[in-house]
């Protein structure tokens, strides 16, 4: 490839000319409308941008007050489970203790507790069960 082959790009030298005239009808219409729509899209877009910084600043705030919040609150939650500990082991806690399961145990080896046991665990509600199942899938 030459240099005498090669076209030199240059700027032109005539104004270019618009396709639709300033005077026609459809630009006299649609110039200042599309100037509004413009102007419109403009401050949407500045006060979309200031919304949004805005409510990633507040966003961020909240984050950092809820990590904050969590942070006490686990240290609130290790203080009580330590304090839940040192109260459980206690010789009055633990007397409390022996004489609930002693009540329970009485409640169902006694004579209440032996009859609720045959009520809750009798072998016949098994079979009965069994033979409402059978009869359900049977009629559907």
């Amino acid at each position: 490839m030459g240099l005498s082959k090669v076209a030199l790009i240059a700027a032109p030298t005539k104004e270019p000319r618009p396709v639709v005239h300033a005077s026609s009808g459809i630009a006299a219409i649609l110039a200042p409308t599309l100037v509004a729509v413009l102007q419109f899209h403009q401050l949407f877009g500045a006060a979309s941008l200031f919304l949004g910084i805005r409510v990633s600043w507040l966003a961020w705030q909240i984050f950092c007050a809820g990590r904050i919040f969590t942070y006490q609150l686990s240290l609130a939650l290790e203080l009580s489970v330590r304090a839940g500990k040192a109260i459980w082991n206690t010789k009055t806690v633990r007397r409390l203790r022996k004489k609930f399961v002693f009540e329970l145990y009485t409640l169902l080896l006694g004579s209440g507790g032996n009859n609720l046991f045959l009520v809750l665990f009798w072998p016949g509600w098994w079979v009965l069960g069994f033979v409402v199942l059978v009869a359900r899938l049977c009629i559907c």
